[in-house]
């Protein structure tokens, strides 16, 4: 899941438009600050099938909470995990949504 935080309704309103626009179901939530703008992980998954810098940014921010977690990889350098992210199935171009399971 792919999630925005703003603080005012017209802003929610305008990013889930640009969502929208992009082809995406996007969902606002009132949180106690302000308001949450989301998309589904599926969707997410569909929009990284289609853009390179989107699978790029996906594979980047796992690389980056699996150093964080493991100490141990903290010496690799993340473009090296992001290597390795990028032949993951599910963040491949062939993947098939419904042949992998999260």
């Amino acid at each position: 899941m792919a999630m925005h935080y703003v603080r005012d309704l017209g802003r929610a309103l305008a990013v889930a438009g640009r969502l929208e626009a992009a082809g995406l179901r996007p969902n606002a939530v009132r949180t106690n600050p302000g308001y949450t703008v989301y998309i589904a992980t599926a969707d997410l998954l569909r929009l990284a099938e289609r853009d390179e810098a989107v699978r790029r940014a996906i594979a980047l921010y796992l690389a980056e909470k699996i150093l964080k977690r493991h100490p141990l990889l903290s010496s690799q350098s993340p473009f090296c995990l992001l290597d390795i992210a990028m032949r993951w199935p599910i963040l491949s171009r062939n993947a098939e949504l419904g042949r992998h399971v999260m």
